[in-house]
C-alpha cells in the first residue's frame, strides 16, 4: 500500500486548485529514509485538458536529485473536470517514445497521482502506469493512504 503524508496530498490539492482552469503538475523526490520532497513543474500545455511538464525544469529536478541522492518517487498532476483516472493521453506520454505503450515507461518506478476537482472534496488516487496492449491494461490502481 502507498502512503502519502498528509502535507504532502495537501500541497498537491492547494497546487491543483492554484493552476484552475488548467491542470497542475509536479514530481514527488524520496530519500531511502521515506522523507518525501514535493516539487511544483509549470505545465507547458497551459491546458485543461492535458499536462507537459517543463523540460528545463525536469532536467533540473533530474540534476537535484542526482546531488541529493533521492528517487523520483511520483508524478502527480490534476484533472479539473474528471475523474482521478489516468485518461489515454495521460498513458501514452508514460512511455518513451510516447505512444508506445509495449515498450517501457519513461519512469517505471514511479507512481503517477491523480487529483481530481470534478468533486470536494478533491478525490486523489494513485496508479501504475505498465507495459499493456491497450490503455486499459497499463493501468493499475495502488491503494493509497494518507497519514
Amino acid at each position: 500500500m502507498l502512503r502519502l503524508p498528509t502535507a504532502l496530498v495537501e500541497e498537491m490539492i492547494a497546487h491543483s486548485r492554484e493552476e484552475l482552469p488548467n491542470e497542475a503538475c509536479g514530481m514527488v523526490h524520496a530519500l531511502d529514509g521515506g522523507s518525501m520532497t514535493l516539487h511544483r513543474v509549470t505545465n507547458a500545455a497551459a491546458s485543461p485538458y492535458r499536462y507537459d511538464m517543463a523540460p528545463l525544469e525536469m532536467l533540473k529536478l533530474e540534476r537535484l536529485r542526482d546531488e541529493r541522492g533521492e528517487a523520483l518517487f511520483a508524478i502527480y498532476h490534476s484533472h479539473v473536470a474528471s475523474e482521478a483516472w489516468p485518461s489515454p493521453t495521460d498513458v501514452r506520454m508514460a512511455f518513451w517514445p510516447p505512444g508506445e505503450m509495449d515498450g517501457r515507461p519513461m519512469y517505471p518506478d514511479a507512481y503517477y497521482v491523480l487529483v481530481s476537482l470534478a468533486e470536494q472534496p478533491a478525490d486523489v488516487r494513485a496508479f501504475r502506469i505498465r507495459p499493456g496492449a491497450s490503455v486499459a491494461e497499463c493501468i493499475e490502481e495502488e491503494p493509497l493512504e494518507v497519514v
